[in-house]
């Protein structure tokens, strides 16, 4: 994987020119990228929950079945989560990334193992609900603090993050901050200089396109976008047409009548 620099004003390298499919199909778990052989085993796992070396974590084992399935079912705030890979079973399965956010100039190794963080049978049909959300990023930032994980990736959004950067971004949004928009979702800017999101389906059933505007360099856009996404998450899905405040400029976010897509356009240019 190429590596990419830390901060909004490189997201410009983070931005294939691309199409985005609204509400297209893309795994809802998270994907924990080791070294070859360092995925950590049931046993490991087990430890790190019941609290041994003082590095407790806040969610207990619900069911682990028996021999060598490799996967454990989590519960943390009354919810449970699967987590698959785990040795000796095989890895998780992998996922393509079309973006990466938080690396610095060291690359990535080709090879990888995975291990998935799902949530579990009978509530993945609410898995894009804030609380199962909220508390599916906690105890996978409470994870990758204490194992050798070498990436984070997110399925919804295609994307690949740095486990510190991961982990401070997670963490500060649960903490009252901004949604991390550079990584749990992405960001597409076309050649007309409009910016595109790619995963926010997944928290509020829709994407949005930003309007390109002459002069305006992509770094800013991508701030404006930004705004606009931690607001809609906060909000929820927008179903008729109204204004929005991104820092200071009015924008107005209007309902596609196709597809689930919030079209945003600049107030002053009509």
């Amino acid at each position: 994987m190429r590596a990419v620099p830390n901060g909004i004003d490189a997201s410009l390298e983070m931005m294939p020119v691309q199409p985005v499919t609204p509400g297209s199909s893309l795994p809802s778990g998270l994907y924990l990228f080791f070294a070859p052989g360092d995925r950590p085993d049931t046993d490991a796992i087990a430890s790190l929950i019941d609290g041994v070396d003082n590095t407790p974590l806040s969610a207990q084992i619900s069911h682990r079945p028996a021999g060598e399935a490799g996967w454990l079912e989590l519960l943390a705030s009354g919810l449970t989560f699967d987590l698959i890979g785990l040795r000796p079973g095989e890895g998780g399965r992998m996922m393509d990334a079309a973006q990466s956010f938080g690396f610095t100039d060291a690359a990535m190794p080709e090879a990888f193992e995975v291990v998935e963080l799902v949530p579990s049978g009978h509530i993945v049909s609410g898995a894009g609900l804030v609380p199962i959300l909220r508390t599916m990023m906690n105890l996978a930032a409470n994870l990758v603090l204490e194992l050798p994980v070498l990436a984070v990736g997110w399925g919804p959004a295609q994307t690949r993050m740095e486990p510190a950067y991961f982990c401070r971004s997670v963490l500060n949004w649960l903490g009252g901050g901004p949604f991390p928009a550079l990584g749990l979702t992405g960001l597409v800017r076309a050649e007309d200089g409009s910016v595109t999101s790619r995963g926010l389906t997944h928290f509020m059933g829709q994407e949005i396109q930003l309007q390109g505007l002459r002069g305006e360099s992509a770094a800013d856009s991508v701030k404006i976008a930004m705004r606009v996404i931690d607001q809609l998450v906060r909000r929820g899905r927008i179903d008729a047409p109204m204004k929005i405040d991104a820092g200071g400029q009015t924008l107005l976010a209007e309902p596609s009548q196709i597809g689930r897509l919030v079209l945003l356009w600049r107030e002053n240019d009509g």
